[in-house]
């Protein structure tokens, strides 16, 4: 195995020239410990083409590469291979990311086929006609407030589907903790707050509460 020196010297040398020589070295010296690991995760929730596992190689890189190398600069080497055990918690990150993404998936999907067999036989709710309207109202002002979509995704995953502040934390791409999904709602509760009628969300005390019907939310 190459020592923690070595790779010190190929992760310095890519920092400060940014060449594709250094570079090369870099994936010549971690490309194998990635791809083990990735191999080994997958594989063990199920079968993985290789064009998958290359990708998942790949997004291995553009996240240590992430922020001009913040990862790689702000990693302190403190004791031997230690950057090697920081490289194998990336890579199985990024794999584990796409486990949970696929299952989520297959879940979706489950779910929907389910729905296909019963749908003929359960009747249509039906509609307030209030209740539509103030849907319609909420979404204007969510997509107005919201500084992203991800701000928008989150908003409605907590008040349309139920799901808690730790479920949207752990999807993909969310990058939130379960504290910080939590003070995105809370915000943007208090800010339709604002903007609605005070009658239609009034509730004591600042509590929020998921699967909140239209009109009801808190």
């Amino acid at each position: 195995m190459s020592t923690e020196a070595d790779a010190r010297s190929v992760i310095t040398a890519c920092l400060e020239s940014g060449g594709q020589e250094a570079w090369a070295l870099f994936v010549r010296l971690f490309q194998p410990l990635i791809a083990s690991v990735i191999l080994r995760i997958v594989r063990r929730n199920g079968d993985i083409a290789p064009a998958i596992a290359d990708d998942l190689v790949q997004e291995t890189y553009l996240r240590l590469c992430r922020d001009n190398c913040r990862a790689l600069r702000e990693f302190e080497h403190r004791h031997e291979h230690a950057i090697f055990g920081f490289i194998k918690v990336v890579a199985g990150s990024v794999a584990l990311d796409y486990v949970r993404a696929r299952s989520a998936e297959k879940r979706v999907a489950e779910s929907q086929a389910n729905s296909d067999d019963v749908i003929a036989s359960v009747p249509a709710p039906a509609v307030d006609i209030h209740d539509a309207i103030q849907m319609q109202e909420i979404s204007v002002l969510v997509d107005r407030i919201a500084q992203s979509e991800r701000d928008r995704t989150v908003f409605w995953l907590y008040y349309r589907h139920g799901y808690t502040a730790k479920d949207i934390a752990g999807i993909p791409n969310i990058e939130l903790t379960a504290k910080g999904v939590e003070s995105l709602i809370l915000r943007l509760t208090r800010t339709l707050r604002s903007h609605m009628n005070p009658a239609l969300l009034q509730r004591p005390g600042e509590g929020i509460s998921p699967s909140s019907t239209v009109g009801e939310i808190r």
